[in-house]
Parts: C-alpha cells; sequence; structure tokens
C-alpha cells in the first residue's frame, strides 16, 4: 500500500529509473544463473554426447561398447575408462575431460598449457592417464599394441596443439569423435580374435563385478 502510494508521487524520470534499476539487477542475476547452470550443463552434456555417440555408432556398426570400467593399474591403485568400444580391428579406450579452450603442449609432458579467455594454466596432461590406463590392458591381456588405440575427448570449444602425438593415441574434440573413430576401422589390420575379446572382457569382469556387459 505504501509502495503504491509513493510510486504515485514519482515523477516519470523517477518511475522510469526504477524500474530500469530493478530490470538490471533481474538480468544480471539471470546471467549469473545461467553461468553457473551452463558450467554444470556444460560437464554433464559431453558425457550424455559421447554416450549417444558411441552407442549409435555400436548398434550401427555391431560394435561392442562398455561404459565406466575399471582397470587396476597396480595392486592398490586403480583408474576408469569411461567408454570400451570393441569393433571388429580394435579395442578402443576412451576418457573425457572437461576442457574448454587452447591446448599446447608435447605428448609426454607432465603437464600442458591451457589457454582460455579467463585465464592461462598448466593442468595435468590428460593423456597420461589414458596412456597408462592403455598400456596397463594390453600387458595384463598380452594384446598386440596396435590393435589397441587410446582416445582422449574434451569438449568442441577447444583446440590442440600435441607434439609427437603416437599413431596409437588421439587427443580430439567430441564433434570429431564419430570420425576418429571410422578413420581407425579404416586401417587396414587383421581383426581380433574371439579369444583375445574374451580374455579382455573377462579381465574386466574380475575387476568390476556385479556388471552387465551391453
Amino acid at each position: 500500500m505504501y509502495y503504491y502510494v509513493y510510486m504515485i508521487y514519482l515523477t516519470n524520470p523517477q518511475k522510469i529509473y526504477i524500474v530500469v534499476v530493478v530490470v538490471s539487477i533481474l538480468v544480471v542475476l539471470a546471467l549469473i544463473f545461467g553461468l553457473v547452470y551452463y558450467r554444470v550443463l556444460r560437464n554433464k552434456y559431453i558425457k550424455y554426447f559421447i554416450y549417444k555417440e558411441l552407442f549409435s555408432l555400436a548398434n550401427y556398426n555391431d560394435y561392442l561398447l562398455l561404459n565406466n570400467y575399471r582397470i587396476n593399474l597396480d595392486k592398490n591403485h586403480f583408474g576408469t575408462i569411461d567408454h570400451i568400444l570393441i569393433t571388429n580391428k580394435y579395442i578402443l579406450l576412451i576418457n573425457e575431460f572437461n576442457l574448454s579452450g587452447v591446448l599446447k603442449g608435447e605428448f609426454t609432458d607432465n603437464e600442458l598449457t591451457l589457454f582460455s579467455k579467463r585465464e592461462n594454466k598448466q593442468i595435468v596432461n590428460p593423456l597420461n592417464y589414458n596412456v597408462n590406463l592403455t598400456k596397463r590392458v594390453i600387458l595384463m591381456n598380452d594384446l598386440d599394441p596396435n590393435l589397441v588405440k587410446g582416445i582422449v575427448v574434451i569438449n568442441n570449444d577447444s583446440y590442440v596443439e600435441i607434439g609427437n602425438m603416437p599413431e596409437n593415441y588421439r587427443f580430439i574434440r567430441r564433434k570429431d569423435l564419430r570420425k576418429c573413430i571410422s578413420d581407425i576401422d579404416k586401417i587396414k589390420v587383421k581383426p581380433l580374435k574371439e579369444e583375445q575379446v574374451v580374455k579382455f572382457i573377462n579381465y574386466l569382469n574380475e575387476y568390476n563385478p556385479n556388471r552387465v556387459n551391453r
């Protein structure tokens, strides 16, 4: 009531000023909320997008897709492979990271430089995580290293400049995932033997009890 009476005695410029201030505050709050929501959504979205893309590929080509499997790095330490795609020729070990910006460095560096709009900083090289898991899978299953590929996937709003990348590893944006897998599968090699696949799945099940392979 008092607010209504007070507004009656305000001049038009004063009323406009109050409206502008209120609208500006609401816009700022909306932007803050939107930014927070975007960051949370982006992290979830990259996982959803990659899974959806891999699920589609697996169904269409009759590949085997496994998700979120632990690998024993040593007696006391484990790592997680986000996605394992077994094609007719290769075992692809895929890890996803929520990174945006320009990534520069060398394949063997412990840290990479991440250049972004907000800041430039050193981050742990995500390739190292994938490489350690890939090497462990090869060792524990007596696999031909050329038949196991490690893939690290990051956000679309990124650019990668990594030197000395070995043939068996890829560092890509999520929009390039399908093409990357297609290019790998075009490489002419002897197909995986059924017993190799069975041995690998038994190895996974040993450290991932109560899981159902799909």
